[in-house]
């Protein structure tokens, strides 16, 4: 009887263990995008559907190296450890602390609005300055024609006092605990500046801005940090430049007002929560 004939010997199949931690890593990596790509344009719906699945895929994976010993005793008992994850239980008390911080933002800023306009109107100054106010901000807007020389960036000598009296309109409508942001921005009409003191108009409004700043903080009653300038030259017309009158409100500084915004990201939450988990195994050892 023929022997079977028999094909070459199957090769054994390598060794693919690494997959497992490789598959957990490119997990993890992605969710760490999806959290930068958030952050840039947060709001609530977007922040608790990426924190929830940012808590889901670290949770899994924790708890996989807790069960497996690594970083822990090998019970696989994550202990106190909290994961930043949008409780559902504290949602309505977390709204209403949202909902009352905004509500008390818009008192503020409101406010401010009306002690500028009353100051304003006193004062009769209804041709010299502008008062919005926007909701999420309040903004003063002073022509330059009045502040300042035409084709020059120096204060003249009544820009001093009004700009302390704006400064402490501001002072007095905030504390410690709630401060003011203020943007001063400077803008010029589109007549180019070609003088070797102000080679352009990029330079012009900003120089303009810049001194008018200083005006406000040379009492030092305000807080430096919350203060920035942004020079616009030419580009942000409220009017047409083709008129003589168009080309004056153009040429003005603004005050952009309004209360600064802090968030944390989440993933800053996370590495708070894990170093506490560390520090008290450090303790417990």
């Amino acid at each position: 009887m023929a022997k079977k004939k028999h094909g070459p010997p199957h090769e054994e199949h390598a060794d693919e263990s690494w997959l497992i931690p490789y598959a957990d890593l490119l997990t993890l990596l992605l969710a760490l995008f999806i959290v930068l790509f958030a952050s840039s344009s947060i709001n609530e719906e977007k922040y608790n559907a990426v924190a929830e699945a940012f808590y889901t895929e670290f949770n899994g994976f924790f708890s996989e190296l807790l069960s497996s010993g690594i970083g822990g005793d090998g019970s696989g008992d994550m202990g106190d450890l909290q994961l930043p994850y949008p409780d559902a239980g504290k949602e309505g008390e977390a709204g209403d602390e949202e909902k009352a911080a905004a509500e008390a933002a818009a008192r503020q800023l409101g406010n401010l609005y009306e002690s500028l306009a009353e100051y304003v109107s006193d004062n009769n100054l209804q041709d010299t300055i502008a008062v919005e106010f926007q909701g999420e901000n309040v903004l003063v807007t002073l022509k330059n024609d009045v502040w300042f020389e035409s084709g020059s960036a120096e204060v003249t000598a009544g820009m001093y006092s009004q700009g302390q009296m704006l400064a402490n309109l501001i002072q007095s409508n905030q504390t410690p605990s709630s401060p003011l942001e203020v943007i001063v921005a400077g803008h010029t009409d589109n007549v180019p500046s070609n003088s070797a003191r102000y080679p352009s108009n990029w330079y012009l409004s900003l120089v303009r801005a810049v001194n008018f700043l200083t005006v406000l903080l040379s009492d030092g009653d305000l807080n430096p940090s919350y203060f920035s300038t942004r020079g616009y030259g030419e580009y942000h017309p409220i009017a047409s430049n083709d008129t003589a009158e168009g080309r004056q409100q153009n040429r003005r500084v603004e005050l952009l007002i309004s209360r600064p915004r802090v968030i944390t990201p989440p993933d800053s939450l996370l590495i708070d929560a894990l170093q506490e988990r560390a520090a008290q195994q450090a303790a417990g050892n």
